[in-house]
């Protein structure tokens, strides 16, 4: 929960940090906030691997928990550019070490087909919902009254929170790794010069945009690589299920592209023409990140029902049917932010409950494939590979968030020069493109998951 509270506090406000404070251009901060969290979805294969072969899982989280505490820090106290990318770095590589291990330690505690496993990732998506909650509401609170600063600081005040709580119950629950820590200083030496590595090519990418098409194809490329391999070494059986890993990555990428809009272009847009209050309230734009996460714990609650016992193929399917829906319903809700821009071109700002239910239809598509997608790779992946592909799973999310920066640069405005008519106008006419390529990206998915379903019915002739 403390983790996700870092995150989204960076995460909802540096686009408009870097609007309003460092006054960079739309295409800029596209460049930046997409790189940056492409980074953060990235770096979990590294600390993934890192996690399987030199420090365990637990280790890998409370090294994360020590990184990101001083990112956060840098971060509250940056005054230069440079100071800002070194701090996004380290931020991207602390959650590296934290995420694909948190969700892979969880795994671990259910027994192979177990009815009880996607309850249980959905219970903890709640959990860091809730982070999520804190995260899109206290720090724009803390801005309003002392500043950017301050905002930043209380993410590391929450990393203390983390640190004491995750070593508090890995002993008092006996957490076990999947593979026992075992202490030998070349391990540790080789698992710090990796962190340095990759905080040195997180810091060049940010600082050089034009470099990041190169790095994140390369990182693109080494994912389908080990697939590859690993589908070629494997028995008949775990190959196809890690063929379906693949398949499910796939989708993955093109649903964060557009679920990411909402810390990018759609940011901006409700920063710009819609008004800033509701009923009276002061309600800025990371707020509607807050009505997104407080569906989620609303429908999490609906979804995380005991679920039948079903066998691994039957298990899969499930998987590959929820993942299309979850394209199905993001479609449906930038059908109605279309709508809406498309229908009012007055001067008066947009009402936010417009938009409001548009946010709760991403909450229900996020919930169709974030958690069930955690939970599926632990059970389709090879026992001795779950960190690393939670890691490459991981990677689909940062190719989404790369791609998501691509998307919104088709709503890129010199705002300061453009009336609300014109800036309306503006989004009307580049949201209905974004719609169109959702839709192309809706039939693609439905033919994805028919393949999912040849590959997991050939385990149960």
């Amino acid at each position: 929960m403390w983790e996700r509270y870092g995150f989204y506090v960076v995460q909802t406000l540096l686009a408009l940090y870097l609007v309003l404070h460092y006054k960079w251009h739309d295409h800029e901060v596209y460049e930046l906030v997409a790189s940056f969290t492409a980074l953060t979805y990235l770096s979990p294969i590294m600390g993934g691997w890192i996690a399987d072969r030199l420090l365990g899982q637990k280790l890998s989280i409370l090294t994360g928990a020590v990184l990101l505490f001083f990112s956060y820090i840098t971060l509250a106290i940056a005054t230069t550019d440079h100071q800002l990318m070194a701090a996004l770095a380290s931020i991207s590589v602390g959650t590296g070490f934290l995420k694909p291990n948190i969700s892979s330690l969880l795994g671990n505690e259910y027994p192979e087909n177990s009815p009880q496993r996607e309850s249980g990732f959905t219970i903890f998506y709640m959990g860091i919902t809730s982070g999520i909650i804190l995260g899109t509401t206290i720090p724009s609170l803390l801005n309003s009254h002392f500043g950017w600063p301050i905002s930043f600081a209380s993410a590391a005040f929450g990393m203390i929170i983390a640190f004491t709580v995750f070593a508090f119950g890995i002993r008092k629950y006996t957490i076990l790794d999947y593979h026992p820590f075992i202490y030998e200083p070349a391990r540790i030496i080789k698992a710090i010069l990796l962190t340095a590595g990759l905080w040195l090519i997180a810091f060049y990418i940010l600082s050089r945009p034009y470099f990041a098409n190169f790095a994140f194809g390369i990182a693109a490329i080494a994912s389908i690589y080990y697939l590859v391999y690993a589908v070629r070494n494997e028995s008949a059986k775990q190959a196809k299920q890690t063929m379906v890993i693949g398949i499910l990555c796939i989708i993955s990428i093109l649903f964060w592209a557009f679920y990411f809009q909402m810390f990018l272009s759609l940011t901006l847009f409700i920063s710009r023409v819609v008004q800033p209050q509701l009923f009276g309230i002061e309600f800025p734009a990371p707020y509607y990140v807050t009505i997104q996460s407080v569906g989620m714990l609303f429908f999490g609650y609906i979804f995380s029902r005991s679920k039948p016992k079903l066998t691994d193929t039957q298990s899969g399917i499930r998987t590959g049917n929820k993942f299309m829906l979850s394209i199905v319903f993001m479609f449906i809700a930038y059908a109605l932010i279309a709508f809406i821009c498309n229908s009012n071109y007055s001067s008066a700002l947009l009402s936010p409950l417009y938009f409001i239910p548009a946010y709760l239809l991403i909450s229900v598509a996020e919930l169709l494939l974030s958690p069930v997608g955690l939970s599926a790779i632990t059970m389709l992946a090879s026992r001795r590979k779950v960190s690393t592909m939670m890691g490459i799973f991981f990677v689909s999310l940062g190719l989404g968030a790369f791609l998501s920066g691509k998307l919104a640069s088709l709503t890129a405005v010199n705002a300061d020069e453009l009336s609300i008519i014109e800036l309306k106008m503006h989004y009307a006419n580049t949201f209905l493109q974004l719609l169109g390529f959702l839709f192309v990206t809706t039939v693609l998915c439905m033919g994805l998951n028919y393949l999912i379903k040849r590959l997991l019915s050939q385990n149960n002739p």
